[in-house]
């Protein structure tokens, strides 16, 4: 019973630090995002509602991103404010092992990981959608893409044959964002420049609203819509455009077998599922490594040094997660490996050294 109450008493005091923490750190990323959107006036011409919507739909992907460190500084300022307290001193002092201490939070983590992974992540890949879809639509000028890499996609429809580039795609490959599109005459050369905000994928044709349409010799042209011909299919412009992270975990399976079955490289798309499976055990591992510099007993002026060694710890897995997650998306390691090996390398170096911490 008393190990129960004290666990509880864990467990209540980690989650409302790491509920703290998320909400500190969302308006923080808001407010920058809303700052940098402003100043590149995208939405200008809309207002400050429409700039303030597109940040809010875009904060939670970057807010996915920092899930690892809010883990981690979530469990050292816990761990920092049992130590202050002394209740992890009469804690220790009445026979509780540090493993029966980090138990509500190994717990904490699991739960949060679990919710992370098969909820908040569906959300971030929907809002992530309308965020793009809300740029495709309302942006005016500026630069705002969600990637300085343009794809390009050759196709033919109707005997014209043409080059398609976009930068953000959504609804599933039949909505594309800042278009631009080369059409070319018989011998290959181009002969008209296409520039549109936004591009809807209909039965055989691309309709691009609102374009600016450019041909050598004359003076560019502003129609109201310009249909391109395509033979193309919205599961191979997803496959070709689509960030990996934009897609829930729910659907990846879907994609991969859809990118496998088009002769695709699927790499990506798997290291983006195991990824994102591994994440219960990363949040394992960033408590764990928060353990190995905050459950010492330190007076006040030592909680400096004990935050900077936590942060040192976890930016170096931070370097270690994206370096193998670049290799496992780029097919030089298998993506489960790559996936797995941060994480289990940041969780036995923690019990490595609590356990030396522990018995010597």
């Amino acid at each position: 019973m008393r190990n129960w109450t004290l666990n509880r008493y864990f467990l209540r005091m980690y989650v409302v630090s790491f509920l703290s923490t998320l909400l500190t750190v969302f308006a923080l990323i808001y407010l920058i995002d809303l700052i940098e959107v402003s100043r590149r006036g995208r939405f200008e011409d809309l207002g400050f509602s429409a700039a303030a919507l597109f940040s809010m739909l875009r904060v939670p992907s970057f807010i996915g991103q920092a899930f690892p460190f809010i883990i981690l500084f979530s469990s050292i300022y816990t761990l920092l404010t049992l130590n202050r307290r002394l209740e992890l001193v009469v804690a220790r002092a009445s026979g509780v092992s540090i493993w029966q201490i980090l138990l509500p939070f190994v717990v904490g983590s699991v739960l949060i990981g679990m919710v992370a992974t098969f909820v908040y992540n569906p959300l971030t890949a929907y809002t992530r959608t309308l965020a793009e879809d809300l740029q495709a639509t309302l942006a005016r000028g500026g630069d705002l893409a969600s990637s300085d890499r343009v794809p390009w996609l050759r196709q033919e429809g109707d005997g014209v044959q043409s080059i398609l580039g976009a930068k953000t795609v959504a609804r599933s490959g039949t909505v594309l964002g800042d278009v631009t599109a080369f059409v070319m005459n018989d011998e290959g050369i181009v002969k008209e420049r296409i520039d549109a905000s936004r591009a809807v994928l209909s039965d055989r044709f691309w309709t691009l609203e609102a374009p600016r349409v450019t041909r050598v010799g004359y003076r560019p042209e502003f129609p109201a819509e310009y249909k391109l011909p395509t033979s193309l299919r919205p599961e191979y412009v997803e496959q070709r455009i689509a960030d990996p992270e934009a897609i829930s975990i729910w659907q990846l399976g879907t994609k991969i077998d859809v990118a496998a079955s088009l002769g695709f490289n699927t790499d990506a798309f798997r290291m983006q599922y195991h990824t994102l499976v591994a994440q219960p055990a990363l949040f394992i591992a960033m408590t764990l490594l928060a353990a190995t510099v905050a459950t010492r007993f330190s007076r006040t002026g030592q909680s400096g040094r004990t935050i900077a060694g936590g942060v040192l710890a976890g930016f170096v897995l931070y370097v270690v997660t994206f370096l193998a997650k670049a290799l496992g998306s780029n097919d030089v390691v298998p993506p489960v490996m790559a996936a797995w090996f941060p994480v289990l390398a940041a969780g036995l170096s923690g019990v490595t050294i609590l356990l030396h911490q522990e018995d010597g």
